[in-house]
């Protein structure tokens, strides 16, 4: 690849700002209607589930038991993840699938808040030395401690506890995968677990999250996109400093000295996918009819050909991400000196948090290129996993000895050896994915995955909603497809909450 230069010389006076690596991609928010019927409480957990002179802090926790029958009726556990969770009480209602078990199987709800978000957090300052404890061993004792040991407001005379009623784990995308691997990790507490786009294999280069997003994009669309990719990508690996800079201003990012960051502006528009689809199609409309000012000239599978969508691909970026760039240029620079990457009074953004959990397990989901550029990819080789694996030690430098897991050489296969990965035997882990999720090939369901996709069993049954995208099934939105897999899933718990039933009685 060739080094990076400035194609001129004077660049915009620095603003201070913090680049995040990536955004954190949970489930969807649904406040609750009516809180006048949900109850709220702390939860004292360690700080460290092994050491217990470290102290510790009060985890958030919501209930709503209006549906419980109890003593030793079941306990529908949901954790929103990597955020604040008050937002996310409507999960307590029974238009989600936590709240519709609860409904259906006359049992409790509740909605336990991540540690280190939200309230739930041990240090008013979030530096790499307080940040130790934020990892998904301490996060899946958190979910089995709090199941034996609660003392749950709605249940004055006991018997709602795990050791005395089926607890069911409910996530969706990262805390789906922290049900999967609270099984793996800290088996025998939940009865049952309920993992929707669960991500439970960490990917170093994750260039496979645009897969499901280029399989899903109009077919014009999507010839012309890799036809402009690769043009750039020849144009960077094989061009003269002039023909860099014509590119880059093209684009209109010529402040943008590192191929790099041009690799990763130029992605802005793709990477819109998972929070907004329609936004993505809009993109492809611009980039098919620019040219022809409006006109739809062709919706033939070839698209309109690289000469007239770099025209509106180019004059798209330079809309949107070029006005970024004009403003600050260290809002385009990942190696801009000025830039303040370490910040350890951010507690509410959300983005450090979970930052560090991809630096520090490490999860990495470096979302990039193919290792080649072919022609057929939508996202250029530039675009690195290094361009991301760097910018840790940055945010996350040495503090008392202390350095983020990725640092200190950890990978994904090591947490992946730890956690089963994607080859974990699972057992009442219940998985749903949606074919158009830009993180399938993170789950279990991926093709990518060496045996391929899992197979469904009645241990654990796999579902996939074809029309469906991130975390499709646990909002229920009257859509059919997702509808017959939610009755399925119904039939899947009733089954094993029987089973759980059965156990007890012959015990």
């Amino acid at each position: 690849m060739r080094a990076a230069f400035a194609c001129f010389a004077a660049l915009l006076a620095p603003v201070l700002a913090t680049r995040p690596i990536i955004k954190p991609f949970g489930v969807k928010q649904r406040p609750h209607q009516n809180l006048d019927v949900v109850g709220s409480g702390v939860f004292e957990q360690p700080i460290d589930h092994k050491n217990a002179s470290k102290g510790s802090f009060l985890q958030r926790y919501w209930w709503d038991a209006r549906s419980w029958k109890g003593p030793g009726s079941p306990v529908f556990v949901f954790n929103p993840g990597e955020t604040a969770a008050d937002n996310y009480l409507g999960y307590l209602e029974n238009y989600t699938v936590p709240g519709l078990y609860a409904d259906t199987f006359g049992g409790a709800v509740i909605v336990i808040e991540h540690r280190y978000w939200g309230n739930s957090t041990p240090y008013d300052e979030l530096t790499t030395e307080t940040l130790q404890d934020l990892n998904i061993m301490q996060a899946a004792y958190d979910m089995t401690n709090f199941a034996k040991k609660v003392k749950l407001e709605f249940a004055d005379n006991g018997g709602a506890n795990a050791q005395d009623a089926p607890w069911v784990l409910v996530g969706g995308s990262y805390s789906g995968a922290l049900a999967a691997w609270t099984s793996q990790i800290d088996p025998g507490t939940y009865w049952a677990y309920h993992a929707s786009s669960a991500v439970v294999e960490a990917i170093y280069n994750f260039w496979q999250y645009f897969v499901p997003i280029e399989e899903s994009i109009p077919r014009n669309c999507s010839s012309d996109i890799k036809a402009v990719v690769n043009y750039v990508d020849y144009v960077l690996a094989s061009g003269t400093e002039d023909d860099v800079c014509k590119l880059k201003e093209l684009f209109g990012l010529e402040m943008v000295e590192h191929n790099d960051d041009f690799a990763e502006q130029i992605t802005g528009p793709i990477w819109q996918w998972q929070g907004d689809e329609q936004a993505v199609f809009d993109f492809c409309d611009y980039v098919e009819t620019y040219a022809s000012k409006g006109i739809v000239v062709s919706d033939h599978p070839g698209g309109i050909g690289l000469q007239g969508a770099i025209q509106g691909f180019a004059a798209y970026v330079n809309a949107t991400a070029g006005e970024n760039c004009r403003a600050s240029s260290t809002n385009c620079s990942t190696y801009d000196d000025s830039i303040e990457w370490n910040e350890p009074e951010d507690l509410e953004s959300g983005w450090r948090q979970w930052n560090w959990m991809l630096c520090d397990e490490p999860f990495a989901w470096w979302q990039t290129g193919p290792p080649e550029s072919d022609g057929t990819n939508v996202v250029s080789t530039f675009l690195t996993p290094e361009h991301f694996q760097r910018q840790c030690e940055l945010m996350f430098p040495e503090v008392n000895g202390q350095v983020a897991g990725s640092v200190l050489g950890f990978t994904v296969d090591h947490l992946n050896y730890y956690t089963g990965g994607w080859n974990a035997d699972f057992e009442r882990v219940l998985f749903c994915g949606g074919r158009k999720d830009p993180w399938l090939h993170a789950t279990p369901s991926s093709s990518y995955r060496p045996d391929g996709p899992l197979e469904s069993t009645a241990d654990t049954p796999v579902f996939i909603i074809e029309s469906g995208a991130h975390v499709p099934d646990l909002t229920i939105d009257d859509i059919s497809d997702e509808m017959a897999v939610i009755d399925q899933e119904i039939e899947v718990m009733r089954g094993w909450l029987d089973e759980w039933t059965e156990t007890k009685r012959k015990a």
